[in-house]
């Protein structure tokens, strides 16, 4: 063999190696830069899904917090229909001819502002408490 063919041979080799060294790399590169942007895509919507969760943690919260006040109103809404059925039986007799006493109409309008008051505070309002001496 001549040195021309050894050398064209050479050439050719080191041609064809290099060209399967950039297709190889070339096909690693696209493979690291698919990986990069599927990470990226992961980490973002892991973040999504950390926030929605803290999202649903506060609404439960809020229901739960909903659901105490609508049955904390509902146990005092009971004991105030309680004592004031039980305050209207005294005078049971006198409201058959629409006479009522003066305290009754009192504690009616006290009654009626609280309430009133409440409604006005949406469902986590209560019902303000009847202090002594209220009505009067």
């Amino acid at each position: 063999m001549s040195r021309a063919v050894i050398a064209l041979g050479g050439l050719l080799l080191a041609l064809g190696a290099g060209a399967g060294g950039y297709w190889w790399g070339h096909g690693n590169g696209k493979a690291a830069e698919v990986a990069r942007r599927d990470a990226d895509t992961v980490a973002k919507v892991t973040a999504q899904l950390e926030a929605h969760q803290g999202l649903i943690d506060d609404a439960n919260a809020a229901s739960a917090a909903l659901r105490g006040a609508a049955a904390t109103r509902a146990a005092n809404d009971r004991k105030f229909s309680k004592e004031f059925r039980d305050a209207l039986k005294n005078t049971a007799g006198d409201r058959a001819g629409c006479r009522f006493d003066d305290d009754s109409v009192r504690q009616l309008g006290a009654a009626r502002e609280r309430a009133a008051q409440a409604a006005a505070g949406g469902l986590t309002a209560t019902v303000p408490r009847a202090g002594p001496g209220a009505g009067k």
